[in-house]
């Protein structure tokens, strides 16, 4: 490149509100040469305005974070009108890119990380400012393997997946299990796709500084506390494990989410709580190290589009149980952990029994190894960074 090309990254959400994989990926990008910018449009509903107050609203701004030019804006939601809602967020997301150029000029692109919303809205910033841009969507919700994971995409987002994706310049999918759903929706789509999976960084999730010693043995969870994820399957497999061993071992979920209460009663019910631990939402440091202390990671997922968690803690040496949920199909190989059917607390069990017996045939160094071959940052950016360039030179 003869200057340093800008990239503008707009997150569908973003660090606080989660979307910390998009903070790291975006941190990798500026990494291979490019400068890269964040516009956040924070979405603030009612009762996070009444729990936090007028600072949830936080007043625009820019700052830098880790060498990131981050501008903040907020949006308060609206009750009740969920479309009404997607076109405010999409428009405010558009006024404040107004500001943004009037500030620091245009991007050569942008990143848009998911269709909901902010491929929208990178449409709509196309649509008056002409800027290309690429979609990378992470949503599992296209894997399609449930009825709920459909029902979830309502008649009237259409419109909206219309408009973004015939528009951009790139589809990213960071897993083969999303064409499926989206090629059913939209069979033209299959032009626009690229599979880039997603990253691991090679300085975050080391493996531990001593061996594990595996006593008393600790599986380990991450993720929201939601039935997509599939925690209360977890519930009844331990309840099951419990039944045919004598083995000590405990679960600890790392994570919150709108089930806690739900599934701490559920545990209690099945006289499990006193091997099943609820740690509340974890920092990545402290995840960390959570992995580090753990045994084998267990993603009893209804459907996943890639389980991001999955290979961060392969990057530690652990390995893994997973469900045949999407995503999860193509990371896991034997070498590395088991996958089972998902809705089926039996086979569930049966792996964890398993895993708890046979611990000893993982090797962690292996495991480290296969995922950074797969899925290291340097490979997974260079792919990225060709997907740029080509968008680039086909500007007008």
């Amino acid at each position: 490149m003869d200057r340093t090309s800008r990239i503008l990254i707009i997150p569908s959400w973003y660090p606080p509100d989660g979307g910390y994989f998009f903070k790291e990926h975006s941190e990798a990008i500026r990494q291979t040469g490019w400068q890269v910018d964040v516009l956040v449009i924070r979405m603030v509903g009612i009762r996070k305005l009444l729990q936090a107050g007028p600072r949830a609203l936080l007043p625009p701004g820019t700052v830098m974070e880790n060498g990131l030019r981050v501008q903040r804006h907020s949006y308060l939601k609206v009750p009740g009108s969920e479309k009404y809602n997607i076109r405010g967020w999409a428009a405010k997301t558009r006024r404040s890119y107004k500001r943004y150029e009037e500030q620091f000029g245009k991007p050569d692109l942008i990143l848009a990380h998911s269709v909901t919303w902010a491929g929208y809205a990178a449409f709509l910033i196309r649509e008056k400012y002409g800027i290309p841009y690429l979609v990378v969507e992470h949503r599992s919700f296209f894997v399609w393997s449930t009825e709920k994971a459909r029902r979830m995409v309502k008649p009237f987002f259409l419109p909206f997946f219309e408009k973004a994706y015939r528009n951009c310049s790139q589809l990213v999918l960071v897993s083969e299990s999303l064409r499926r759903g989206l090629e059913e929706l939209m069979p033209w789509i299959v032009e626009k796709i690229v599979v880039i999976p997603n990253m691991i960084r090679e300085d975050m999730f080391l493996p531990p500084p001593e061996p594990r010693k595996h006593n008393p043995f600790h599986f380990i969870w991450a993720g929201r506390l939601e039935h997509v994820k599939g925690i209360d399957l977890l519930l009844e497999a331990v309840r099951l494990v419990m039944d045919r061993t004598g083995v000590p071992f405990h679960v600890r979920l790392a994570g919150k989410g709108s089930l806690r209460t739900q599934l701490e009663q559920r545990a209690r019910e099945l006289g499990v709580g006193d091997r099943v631990h609820f740690l509340g939402r974890v920092s990545r440091d402290e995840m960390q190290k959570e992995l580090q202390g753990a045994d084998c990671f267990v993603l009893p997922s209804r459907y996943e589009a890639f389980g991001a968690v999955l290979i961060e803690a392969m990057a530690t040496g652990l390995p893994v149980i997973a469900t045949r949920s999407g995503g999860p199909d193509h990371i896991v190989t034997r070498e590395c952990g088991l996958l089972v059917d998902p809705e089926h607390p039996g086979q569930l069990a049966d792996a964890m029994e398993q895993m708890i017996q046979k611990i000893h045939e993982y090797e962690a160094w292996s495991i480290r190894t296969l995922v950074m071959e797969r899925y290291g940052q340097t490979g997974v950016m260079e792919s990225y960074n060709q997907q740029f360039q080509r968008v680039v030179q086909l500007k007008p």
